[in-house]
This record gives C-alpha cells, structure tokens and sequence, in this order.
C-alpha cells in the first residue's frame, strides 16, 4: 500500500496578507509528493481540528492554532510523520522562542518576555539598553498586524507600545535589543535539502551564508523544525538571528523549496519509527 499525506492549510488569520502564497507553497510540495507515487489529500485547518482526520502516514502542516496544533499532536502519536510536529510549531510562538534560540547557541539579540497589561518591571530588562533602541513584538505568535511589531528609543515608548498591546488583547510582549546592520531573509529544509539567503541589496557573501546557514540549520534542530524560515541583521562579517518562523511562504524560491520539502518527507517515511 503506497504512503498517504495530508496537507494542513494555515490558518487566514495567521496568514495576514500571505494566503495565496501560504497554500501555494503546501500544494506544490503535495504535487511533488504525487510525483513520488504518494496518495495526497489536503484540508483547511479548522475541518481537521473538529473532525476525524482521514488516515495519513505523513502530515504536511502549515497549521499554527492551539486546537489545529492540538489535533496535530494526536495525529503525531499515531505514528504519522509531521512536518512540522506540533512542538515545534509552538515551539516557534514567541514566548517559546527566544529560549529556543539560546539553546542553540546562535548570535541572537538578548530580549527578554514582560505582561502588556502590567506595570513595566525595570528588572526584566536589566540586560537591555532602551536607550539604543529595541524592538516590542508580540509575546505569542508572529506579527498579525503591522503595529505587532514596534520600535521603541525608550522606557516611556516602550510603555506606550505595551498600552497599545493590552489595549488590543495581547497580554504578553518581547522586547528585543534592535541590532543595527542589514536585514536578510532565509529559508531552509532540515538535513541539508535546502538553504537560501535573500538580501534586498547587495549579495550576501558566501562565507556569510555558510556561518547562517549552519547556525540556522542548529536553531532548527533545536526547535525541531524540517521546513523553517527567519530573518537575520548583518552587520560586516558578523550576523544575529532577529526571527524564526516555521514553515513560510518560500515566495521567492518555492519550486526548488517544495521538491526540498518532499524528498525531505521522503527520507523521513523511509526511516524507522
């Protein structure tokens, strides 16, 4: 009997502007699979929270809600291989993060996670300076809107923002040092099947991506992803890791990410489980 796979599509409200793009990725990695003689069928992450999931070997999810990521869990223990699992998905919710990259060991700004909806606590900062300016992103998941992720030059801005958070329902903020440099994007497939950088300007140099790469590739394995994403700020020979996403969009390299994705896949059906 051949493999089968379910594709699980994100969630829109976690795909602010990116819908079309999200599931493009996952249909064409499922095209891929098709290719390799594997059964594929897909469905949108609230049918596979509230229903029985139909029988897979493989789970492709793009999922990222706490009943999706539930299910998904459950699926996980009935032997179906998940990219991504479940803990790595929230692995990758901000509050999870950070601590997730220091295990790694890889250049990342310090931060530190602090209550919107309480008075600032000055001690819960001490590694930070204000005053050369950080970064207050949401405390849980990525940017759902552009004013998730602020720049603040000091305390009294850094409050304001934590105002806004609380007034808007997020109760908690990481507030991360701002790193000076340039910003890049990448994007990677676990055990080496794929790697790319993308700079707005001028090429990123090659001795560059190889420290990114592996230290990406580190960070993955320490979040337990096999299809990942982030954004990192080079500033001459040196770099830092500002953001780590499971699963994106691979808008700009998605033919070559998707046929990374299903040998992937492929190379974890054949393992013993």
């Amino acid at each position: 009997m051949s493999n089968r796979a379910l594709g699980i599509y994100r969630e829109p409200e976690f795909s602010p502007g990116k819908v079309e793009p999200d599931a493009a990725i996952l249909d064409a990695t499922m095209a891929e699979l098709k290719r390799e003689g594997v059964g594929i069928q897909t469905i949108d992450a609230i049918s596979f929270a509230s229903g029985a999931p139909p029988r897979a070997d493989l789970v492709l999810a793009m999922c990222q809600g706490p009943r999706a990521l539930k299910r998904l869990a459950e699926v996980e223990q009935a032997v179906a291989v998940a990219i991504n699992s479940a803990l790595s998905i929230r692995n990758c919710y901000r509050d999870l993060l950070a601590p997730g990259l220091e295990r790694a060991g890889v250049p990342t700004p310090p931060g530190a996670l602090v209550p919107a909806d309480e008075p600032l606590d000055a001690r819960k900062l001490a590694g930070l300076d204000l005053s050369a300016g950080v970064f207050v992103k949401r405390g849980d998941l990525h940017a759902l809107a552009p004013e998730d992720v602020q720049r603040a030059a000091d305390r009294a801005e850094v409050e304001a923002i934590l105002a806004d958070f609380a007034r808007r329902g997020i109760r908690f903020a990481y507030v991360q040092q701002e790193v000076v440099g340039r910003v890049v994007k990448f994007y990677g497939v676990s055990g080496s099947a794929h790697f790319s950088v993308h700079p707005e300007g001028e090429e990123v140099a090659e001795a560059a991506v190889r420290a990114l790469s592996e230290a990406a590739s580190a960070a993955a394995a320490a979040l337990g992803l096999e299809a990942w994403g982030g954004d990192a700020v080079l500033s001459g020979d040196r770099f830092a890791i500002i953001d780590f996403n499971d699963w994106p969009s691979y808008s700009r390299v998605r033919g070559p990410a998707a046929r990374a994705i299903a040998r992937r896949a492929m190379s974890l059906l054949g393992r013993p489980r």
